[in-house]
């Protein structure tokens, strides 16, 4: 099979149990538990499980959660995951804490009866229903995840292309079939046969995942994904080019990649509505120890400078880059290829 080769989306519904899955540490789970709050309101199947594990905290702690999710489906769980610490030392992503690389330790934190999970990260928020895709059997060997941002400026010429291209070429991946890792459904027996081959690659060779999880995932996974639609994992540079509710496009998932967060700075292209849920949360959980985390203030300066310099190059020096980048995600934002 081609190695970039994407594979038909399975919609024959799954008879399983499924689960929604966050992983956090103590310092991000304010915002996690915002998402959480967020997919339990757009699921309505009773059997769908929402399990927020929290790596390196005590049963205690989590108990302040207990009355904060009654009436929920979700259920937030304290876990120790020694091994993590051993992997940490190849993690390469200068912009995400080495708490990203927890992701590959699903299936041991999951409960029993679980065959098959939506995993999706905490700076995320659910905004429209997720029961049909969890309702589908996800790829027998593989995944399914929706397109980075990567994708929409590839064919352009510019300064990091070079770089970007690099990159591509060290994991063995196209831009096309290049994946988010923010969200992502798969069966558990596909996520264990993926991972091992992701982390031998994330430890061999990390010169070639700068994105650290996400590229020895595209690795790993290459040649067995099934893109999902733009609708499930809308991200910031997305939202920097087109707001597709303009277009009667709602996304299910909208990604807050990259910074400023909504909730550390709301302001273009996340204004103050995306912090519904996370309003929600620090309301439930009132009176706990649990605190907003704060960003690096270089991390802070380098989003804002970024999303200006965007902004502008569109609008005065590439505006046709806005007309094609539109093109494409609104090809990108169609159904599952």
């Amino acid at each position: 099979m081609d190695k970039g080769a994407v594979l038909p989306p399975n919609r024959q519904s799954s008879s399983g149990s499924a689960a929604i899955v966050l992983v956090t540490d103590q310092n991000y789970a304010l915002p996690t538990f915002s998402a959480a709050l967020s997919a339990d309101q757009h699921t309505k199947g009773a059997d769908i499980a929402i399990r927020m594990f929290v790596v390196g905290a005590e049963d205690t702690w989590a108990r302040q959660f207990d009355e904060a999710v009654a009436g929920t489906k979700i259920k937030v769980i304290a876990v120790r995951l020694p091994q993590l610490a051993e992997l940490a030392p190849y993690h390469r992503d200068h912009y995400l804490p080495p708490i990203a690389l927890a992701r590959f330790w699903i299936d041991s934190l999951l409960d029993a009866g679980v065959d098959r999970f939506l995993y999706i990260d905490g700076d995320t928020l659910v905004d429209g229903e997720l029961d049909s895709l969890l309702a589908r059997t996800p790829p027998a060997e593989g995944l399914m995840a929706a397109p980075d941002f990567l994708n929409i400026f590839m064919d352009e010429v510019s300064r990091g292309k070079k770089r970007d291209l690099a990159h591509l070429e060290g994991i063995g991946c196209r831009a096309e079939t290049y994946f988010n890792s923010g969200v992502i459904y798969a069966s558990r027996d596909a996520w264990n046969d993926i991972v091992p081959a992701a982390m031998k690659f994330m430890i061999e060779h990390p010169e070639h995942c700068p994105a650290s999880d996400q590229s020895a995932l595209n690795h790993a996974a290459r040649g067995r994904v099934t893109m999902l639609s733009l609708r499930y994992n809308y991200q910031s540079e997305h939202m920097m080019v087109l707001d597709p509710r303009r277009r009667g496009i709602g996304p299910t998932i909208w990604h807050f990649t990259g910074g400023p967060k909504p909730w550390n700075m709301p302001g273009w292209p996340w204004d103050e509505s995306f912090n519904r849920y996370y309003c929600a949360a620090e309301m439930r959980l009132h009176g706990s120890t649990i605190v907003t985390p704060v960003p690096p203030e270089a991390q802070t300066r380098a989003g804002i400078a970024h999303r200006r310099r965007s902004r502008s190059r569109m609008t005065w020096v590439y505006p046709w880059r806005k007309i094609t980048r539109r093109r494409k995600i609104l090809h990108l934002l169609a159904d599952d290829r």
